[in-house]
């Protein structure tokens, strides 16, 4: 039987000193703006605004955790680290989509991946992977799908090329959205205030309300 596997991750930006020079050395202060305060101030909001947005990027941003789901049963898998080991991370990320696509088989079945805007989490996994040195199977992480071959709850709602939050699909659907406390863009945040397990709570939050979301679409006939 093939396995209907949900993913998600909480990211993090760039903490690498090179890499961040690299990224901020064109910035250049408004010349618009005279007075060297300004300017100072100018040039750190741009710089700040860059590596935030590293979060986001695979190429520079980090994986601070990950939960794994089976669409058929109410376990959530959650890897992650206090100190941003973000090897470690991916190997359990990667063992735990492997024990859930082999579960009850004598054999290894490539996984349904689904996800909200999955595609963008499949590719930032596997560019992480590549930077961190950790081998992968594409079966298991199918980064290069087309958008109609994966599970994407965005997708199937909206249409390719259209998006829609996961917090307002669960508002459409009547599920209970995961977007309460904190968001995506307080990971970085909460991690600087050593709040690890209030990510990961999040995290699987997420997991659990695509999970339902996607449920209730194949139940209905959207999803396979």
């Amino acid at each position: 039987m093939t396995r209907h596997i949900v993913v998600d991750i909480e990211t993090l930006p760039c903490a690498n000193q090179q890499q961040i020079d690299f990224l901020l050395a064109s910035i250049k202060p408004d010349s618009r703006l005279k007075d060297p305060e300004k300017i100072e101030a100018d040039i750190a909001t741009k710089c700040a605004d860059i590596i935030d947005k590293t979060g986001l990027d695979g190429s520079f941003g980090r994986i601070l955790c990950a939960s794994v789901g089976d669409v058929d049963s109410e376990d959530i898998v959650s890897v992650s680290s206090g100190i941003a080991d973000e090897k470690a991370v991916l190997l359990g990320l990667i063992a735990a989509i492997k024990d859930i696509a082999g579960a009850g088989s004598h054999t290894l079945m490539a996984p349904k991946i689904v996800g909200h805007n999955i595609a963008w989490d499949l590719r930032f996994i596997a560019q992480r992977c590549v930077v961190n040195n950790v081998p992968f199977d594409r079966n298991l992480l199918p980064f290069d799908s087309k958008p109609w071959e994966l599970c994407d709850t965005m997708t199937m709602w909206v249409g390719a090329g259209n998006r829609i939050s996961l917090e307002k699909l669960c508002v459409a659907l009547g599920v209970e959205s995961p977007k309460k406390e904190m968001d995506g863009s307080m990971v970085a945040e909460y991690f600087a205030a050593g709040r690890l397990e209030e990510i990961v709570k999040y995290n699987r939050a997420d997991v659990a309300a695509t999970r339902s979301c996607y449920r209730m679409m194949r139940k209905i006939g959207m999803a396979a």
